[in-house]
């Protein structure tokens, strides 16, 4: 009885799907206007369709709000652990490593990058496989292992009492996903892409090429033509992607994070932040609150100096619980790097008990580089700004790697910040006190400790006449601490700030132990003998705790000198081409030269433009539909400038990393 009630279910969907008639599935929008009318079935169901009664390998015991009391560990997949050696790391590699996460770590939760069955997986695990390029939402990458894989590490997290939270990526598919196909060739999925006429200009990043010719018109594709977007504005779509989400929370998974959530619904003349996505996540999140074990939704919301617009994808707890805070993590970097407070308005709570910010010091994406290469493996800085970014009341996000400081690749681009894993610097990392793999996993304890100051804690950010310090209280029904951080390179024999709350006592939980308790006066608290680089955490009162953790060691008038660093070694490549695909270009083959007086590859080629505008490009090292190691600016963004008509000249010195662009 149960299968015939599948086979009907999926009879039903298919008959549903496809009954438009020829003529209209060919049709393309002849105005603008049109783009932005509902259209599909709206009693489309999923052949896929998963009901959330139906849930297995359910975690149990979650409290509704599991996810303000949990840490999580961002795992790019391919390169954090290969346990068949193929090259390629995979799901057992991170079922194997559970206890390294949770125990020699402290993270309680993980986020896996996109799974899904993606087009760029290419002939060998060298290639740039990202997963955003998904071709089957409903199946696993298989060089990633097999469903029972899956199955396996979700129940061996439950059991630990972790919680697994994946990868979507909802606004666009790959050019090679078979509905994609089917919508160019005019069959039943052709209303699931958006289809002009003419070609448009709409910029949801500032750049206005993102619609793409195929036989006489255009499709839309903000990431640029291998990833056109899926047309939110049909129900069908609507319906098939809160399907994927329902099928894999009844796999076991916890919840989710979202790609791009700010792009997916478009209206004239604005695409991004629109009234109907935020219609659509609500819709979702109504979904996720249909489980009786608690699921979690984080959103990529890339927006940065906008906090209303931020904050309005927590819908006051009807759209995400989570958003990541871009704004909260580079400040840390940049008051290292400069040795200067940038950090005055960046330091923010979780904004009420049921919605959260999400923070990180990076990740996969051309946010921040690995911050143990920014400081050119300087322990003293890594660990400074580890401490800086996990001593805050959000939810904290530590991508693989950064725990042990290591460093980024020789790959170019954003491949850099996905090298394979340095398990044998994690060995050496646990057997040091003072590394900062310990360091993250005794501020994760202490979170635990005190989670009323971690997940709803308020700030009071201190003054201080010294720029290059700071210091702040983070309160909650624990009670309060006070943290102190000294940016720069001199130690300072008396740090004084104001604005701090009074207390009879307090004591010391991380930093130096010979140094004396602070003292105050007023609404003012002096601080002693800071080295440089280092910090402090204080309890206001009597916490009961031994000091945590001590690597500091005061020296009067002590002046810092990082050890010195050798950069990553240089692997020459063997192609490059000139490729803008974000601007609708192909690639264009470069032929390498090598500069007799100092010995740099030089890569360069000559390309015509028809008419004056502006444009995007990078070097790869490859030609097609999937992006190789790349490179672009010192971050690894797109390199842009203004041409003219003409032909130009491209030059790339892959050995020094510039560029030139030149009329000829």
């Amino acid at each position: 009885m149960k299968k015939t009630k599948i086979a009907l279910t999926i009879l039903t969907a298919a008959l549903l799907a496809g009954c438009s008639t020829t003529s209209e599935s060919v049709r393309s929008a002849k105005s603008e206007s049109e783009l932005f009318e509902f259209s599909g079935n709206q009693s489309y169901v999923s052949a896929h369709n998963a009901n959330p009664a139906d849930a297995k390998n359910q975690a149990e015991g979650l409290k509704s709000e599991w996810w303000k009391e949990s840490s999580f560990y961002h795992i790019w997949v391919k390169s954090f652990s290969d346990s068949d050696g193929d090259g390629c790391g995979d799901i057992n590699g991170i079922t194997q490593n559970l206890p390294y996460i949770q125990e020699t770590l402290g993270c309680d939760g993980i986020w896996l990058s996109p799974i899904f069955d993606c087009a760029g997986k290419g002939t060998s695990a060298s290639t740039n496989m990202h997963g955003y390029d998904t071709v089957d939402y409903y199946s696993l990458n298989k060089l990633f292992g097999s469903e029972a894989d899956l199955d396996n590490l979700i129940a061996e997290c439950h059991k630990r009492g972790m919680q697994l939270i994946f990868d979507f990526v909802p606004n666009h598919t790959s050019s090679e996903h078979p509905w994609f196909k089917d919508s160019q060739k005019g069959g039943q999925y052709r209303d699931w892409y958006m289809w002009s006429a003419s070609k448009l200009s709409w910029t949801p990043m500032g750049n206005p090429n993102t619609w793409f010719e195929n036989k006489g018109s255009y499709y839309y594709g903000a990431f640029g033509g291998g990833m056109p977007d899926l047309n939110y504005r049909n129900y069908e779509v609507r319906e098939e992607m809160k399907n994927v989400v329902r099928y894999w929370l009844n796999r076991g998974f916890d919840g989710l994070r979202i790609d791009a959530a700010i792009y997916l619904v478009e209206e004239q003349g604005k695409y991004g932040n629109t009234a109907e996505t935020h219609k659509w996540f609500k819709e979702l999140r109504a979904e996720l609150d249909k489980y009786e074990s608690p699921k979690f939704m984080i959103s990529e919301t890339w927006i940065v100096n906008d906090r209303s617009s931020l904050d309005e994808y927590l819908g006051n707890g009807t759209e995400f619980h989570a958003v990541f805070d871009f704004d909260q993590g580079t400040p840390v970097i940049d008051s290292i790097s400069r040795s200067k407070d940038s950090l005055a308005s960046s330091i923010r709570a979780n904004p009420a008990s049921n919605q959260g910010y999400g923070t990180f010091l990076g990740n996969h994406d051309e946010y921040a580089g690995r911050f143990a290469t920014t400081f050119g493996s300087d322990r003293k800085k890594i660990n400074l700004a580890t401490a800086l970014s996990l001593l805050r009341p959000t939810i904290p996000f530590i991508y693989y790697g950064n725990e042990i400081g290591q460093k980024e690749s020789s790959m170019g681009g954003d491949l850099r910040l996905r090298g394979p894993f340095l398990w044998d610097m994690a060995e050496e990392e646990k057997s040091q006190f003072n590394s900062t793999l310990n360091l993250n996993h005794t501020i994760l304890s202490l979170r635990k400790k005190y989670p009323s100051i971690f997940t709803a804690g308020k700030v009071n950010k201190l003054a201080s006449k010294l720029n290059s310090l700071v210091a702040y209280e983070l309160s909650g029904s624990d009670g309060s601490i006070l943290c102190v951080y000294n940016l720069s390179d001199s130690a300072v024999a008396s740090a004084s700030f104001t604005g701090v709350a009074q207390t009879s006592s307090l004591s010391l939980l991380m930093g130096d132990s010979e140094a004396p308790l602070p003292t105050f006066s007023g609404n003012s608290v002096t601080v002693q003998n800071l080295a440089p680089y280092a910090f402090r955490v204080y309890f206001l009162g009597k916490s009961g705790l031994q000091n945590l953790y001590d690597d500091e060691e005061f020296v009067s008038s002590e002046k810092y000198v990082a050890a010195n660093d050798k950069s990553p070694v240089y692997i020459p490549a063997e192609s490059m081409y000139l490729r803008g695909s974000m601007n609708g270009w192909g690639g264009t083959k470069m032929r390498r030269t090598v500069d007799k007086k100092t010995g740099d590859v030089i890569w360069m080629c000559n390309y015509t433009f028809d008419a004056a505008q502006n444009i995007e490009f990078k070097f790869c090292i490859n030609d097609g539909p999937v992006w190789g190691a790349n490179w672009g600016t010192a971050t690894g963004a797109n390199l842009s400038c203004s041409v003219d008509k003409g032909t130009y000249l491209f030059q790339f010195n892959e050995t020094k990393q510039t560029n030139s662009v030149s009329r000829q």
